[in-house]
């Protein structure tokens, strides 16, 4: 595996960070542990007892309900002893420049309320419950993977005033800190305000984020694996265009990791 290269620094907790850890410190002194999701009661849950994740035993079921593969590359759901380290049919006529998609499932029932949910104001418990929930169930393909860094899919500056909180940001210091790598915010930033993905139609996704993403100059990484988190994967183009500006960076691997795919 490539050494680590000396110009990617460790990151340090953000304000924003910092202050969401004290908010929550003071809420579980306060109050009975619960569901992130549902409210259960989780006092008496096991499982978050052990792992300390604010999901319950039945939302962490309807999370990782769905059972079918997932391509290798995409992370779309596949059929049965199907090989897609070559690509499935979703995604063999797209060139993507990341190695591999690590999920938690489908952007479907549950899990797509959740992840709609999880962009709320207040919901960054959610989103880190479920980061960790993505850790848990696929630990050993992020252990393998073996990231130097973290990078949440950047939001345009502007949105740090409109939007409640930046749920990729959450879920990557979340898998940055299980995974003992440096979650990096700041490597790359995104140039110009665009219109929102999910607002328009598959055509247009695919060049609405064309050359609209910088790593920061200072950032050298030559030799270095990426993982780039965001919560939703639909056509791939953003975490796509991410990979192509990383690897002229230097990257040698980029792996995207994500809470749900929309198949």
């Amino acid at each position: 595996m490539p050494q680590p290269a000396t110009q990617v620094t460790e990151s340090r907790p953000s304000t924003q960070t910092s202050l969401r850890l004290a908010v929550s410190s003071i809420v579980d002194f306060a109050l009975p542990p619960a569901c992130a999701f549902c409210t259960r009661d989780l006092q008496n849950d096991f499982e978050a007892t052990v792992d300390g994740i604010a999901l319950c035993g039945r939302c962490r079921k309807n999370f990782t309900s769905d059972e079918r593969s997932p391509c290798f590359n995409c992370g779309m759901p596949v059929g049965p002893h199907v090989d897609t380290r070559d690509g499935c049919p979703e995604c063999t006529r797209r060139d993507f420049r990341f190695n591999r998609v690590i999920r938690l499932g489908v952007y479907e029932d549950t899990l797509r309320t959740a992840c709609i949910r999880g962009k709320s104001r207040g919901a960054e418990a959610l989103a880190a419950g479920m980061a960790s929930l993505l850790w848990k169930k696929q630990h050993q393909e992020l252990d393998d993977f073996a990231p130097d860094v973290v990078v949440p899919v950047p939001q345009f500056w502007r949105h740090w005033f409109t939007r409640p909180h930046h749920q990729a940001l959450t879920m990557a210091e979340v898998l940055g800190e299980r995974l003992n790598c440096p979650c990096d915010e700041r490597l790359v930033r995104k140039t110009r305000r665009t219109i929102d993905q999910s607002s328009l139609p598959r055509a247009k996704r695919l060049t609405n984020l064309k050359q609209v993403y910088a790593v920061a100059p200072k950032h050298k990484l030559k030799g270095q694996r990426v993982l780039i988190v965001d919560d939703i994967l639909t056509t791939g183009t953003t975490s796509n265009e991410l990979a192509k500006v990383i690897r002229k960076a230097g990257a040698s691997d980029v792996a995207v990791a994500v809470i749900a795919v929309v198949p």
